[in-house]
Formats: structure tokens, C-alpha cells, sequence
């Protein structure tokens, strides 16, 4: 079944923004990656691996990005404070979600469903992770080829639920 296809069904069920109770609306990000997104918060609801599949479509260009240094001591503060507090739910069925940041370097938070493992990405959550593969580039030449996505994997969610 296509990614199109899959999304045009899972809109059927009318998935709901955990911000601002919007519907969500299916929108093409990246190649043929579907994703569905909030036009008033501007955020965007992911299913299972459509992150990955975005992180190895590489098709939005963000080396102006890259070329910019983040302060990172106060980005983590900012990260820590950023969800402290705040329970959402999940758009697709209901569940509580997790909020934590993605890959434990990556300076983005993320919240994520244990249950049927969608993500939920907060305005610029979606391009601030693709400046962090992008980056991971130059630093992946220094490793193993299988480091990230064993980082990745180190953060999937159980398979308890």
C-alpha cells in the first residue's frame, strides 16, 4: 500500500492536534513521505518509521543551518524546560505520550507514543532533527557505519505495550 494511500486511511478516523484540538491535515514533507500536520500550531504528527525514512530522504537542503553554532549549555537548558509539565495525547489512539529528547545529543525534544510508537514534533522540531542528521554526516565518517542507527535503536520505543 502507499504512503498516500495509508495516510488518506488513517485521516478517515479524524486525528485530532494534542495542542490545540485541530484536525490534522495530510501534507507532503519530503519526496513522497506523508505526514500530518497542525495549521494552526504547525505541528506534525508522524507514524511508525516515518522518521527514519525522513532522516534518509536528505532532500531539503540545510548546510545555511549547519554553518550556525548553537550555544549548547543553554539549549539543554531550554530543552529541559521546554515540556516540564505538559501531558499530551496521542492523536492516533489516545495514549499518554513520553516526552524526552530524541537520541540523547540531538538538542530536540520529542514526544513519543508507547503504545503505537507515533511521534509527535512541535513547530521546527522536524527541521531542527534534519540539521542533526545532516550534521551527523561529518561526524558518522568517523565511526562505524551502523552507529546511528544503533543510537536509534537504543531509543525505539519497548515493545511492552
Amino acid at each position: 500500500m502507499s504512503e498516500l494511500k495509508r495516510k488518506l486511511l488513517d485521516v478517515e478516523k479524524v486525528m485530532k492536534c494534542p495542542e490545540d484540538g485541530a484536525e490534522l491535515q495530510v501534507v507532503n514533507y519530503e519526496g513522497d513521505i506523508m505526514v500530518q500536520q497542525c495549521k494552526i500550531c504547525d505541528g506534525t504528527w508522524l507514524g511508525k518509521d516515518e522518521l527514519e525514512a525522513i532522516q534518509k530522504a536528505r532532500e531539503i537542503d540545510y548546510s545555511d543551518e549547519l554553518e550556525v553554532m548553537n550555544d549548547l549549555g543553554y539549549n539543554a537548558y531550554l530543552l529541559e524546560a521546554q515540556k516540564t509539565g505538559r501531558e499530551i495525547t496521542c492523536p492516533s489512539c489516545g495514549t499518554e505520550m513520553d516526552s524526552r529528547e530524541y537520541a540523547r545529543c540531538s538538542q530536540v525534544m520529542i514526544d513519543s507514543c508507547p503504545a503505537c510508537h507515533g511521534i509527535w514534533l512541535d513547530s521546527g522540531e522536524l527541521s531542527a532533527l534534519e540539521v542533526f542528521y545532516e550534521s551527523a554526516k561529518d561526524f558518522s565518517k568517523k565511526f562505524p557505519q551502523d552507529y546511528f542507527q544503533s543510537v536509534v535503536d537504543r531509543f525505539r520505543p519497548s515493545k511492552k505495550h
